[in-house]
C-alpha cells in the first residue's frame, strides 16, 4: 500500500522554503546552513515545535540516512550521515534537508494511505526532494547559474544541481 500525502505542487513548496529561508534569515543566501538551521532553529529547546533531533548510531538505521516521524516530532539522523553534513557533503546536506521537508510538509493528518498509483505531486518522497532542491538551490537565487556554479555555491552534489537545474530551465 502506497502513502499519500496533500497535492503540493512545487511552486508552493518553493513558497514554503522561501519563508524557511526567510526565518533563517538566508533569503539572498546562496550555501543554506542546514546543520545550523536543525541545531540552532529546530533543536533549541525554546523553540516552539519542539522537535526531538537525534543522531543514532548507522546499526540502528542499516538501509535508511534518515527519518522522520511528524506524530512524535522526531528527525533521527544516522551519526555518520550528521558527521559528513556538518562536513559539508552535499549528499548528506541534502538528506538533512529533506527530513527537515518530510517534517514541515506531512504532519500526520496531511498523509494518507492509498490504493494504486498516487500522483507524483502527492509522493511524499518527490515533496520531500523538491523541499530539499529548492531550499538548497532557490530559483531566485539560482536561474542564472550553471550546474556547477550551483554544485559549489549551494552546497549540492552534482546530481541535485542537475535536477534543480533542469526544473528551473522547463
Amino acid at each position: 500500500m502506497n502513502v499519500a500525502a496533500e497535492p503540493l505542487s512545487r511552486q508552493l513548496i518553493r513558497k514554503m522554503t522561501w519563508k524557511v529561508r526567510e526565518i533563517a534569515g538566508c533569503d539572498n543566501v546562496l550555501y543554506f546552513p542546514i546543520v545550523h538551521f536543525i541545531e540552532w532553529v529546530l533543536a533549541n529547546p525554546e523553540n516552539e515545535m519542539k522537535i526531538e533531533f537525534e543522531i543514532v548510531e548507522p546499526d540502528e538505521m542499516i538501509d535508511t540516512y534518515g527519518t522522520t516521524n511528524t506524530g512524535r516530532n522526531v528527525i533521527k539522523i544516522r551519526n555518520d550521515v550528521y558527521e559528513r553534513a556538518v562536513e559539508g557533503n552535499p549528499r548528506d546536506r541534502f538528506t538533512l534537508c529533506h527530513e527537515l521537508g518530510h517534517y514541515l510538509l506531512h504532519q500526520p493528518e496531511s498523509i494518507s494511505y492509498a490504493r494504486g498509483r498516487i500522483p507524483v505531486y502527492r509522493s511524499p518522497e518527490w515533496q520531500a526532494n523538491t523541499f530539499a532542491a529548492e531550499l538548497m538551490a532557490p530559483m531566485h537565487l539560482v536561474k542564472n547559474m550553471s550546474i556547477e556554479e550551483i554544485m559549489v555555491q549551494c552546497g549540492m552534489s552534482k546530481q541535485a544541481a542537475t535536477i534543480q537545474y533542469n526544473e528551473i530551465h522547463k
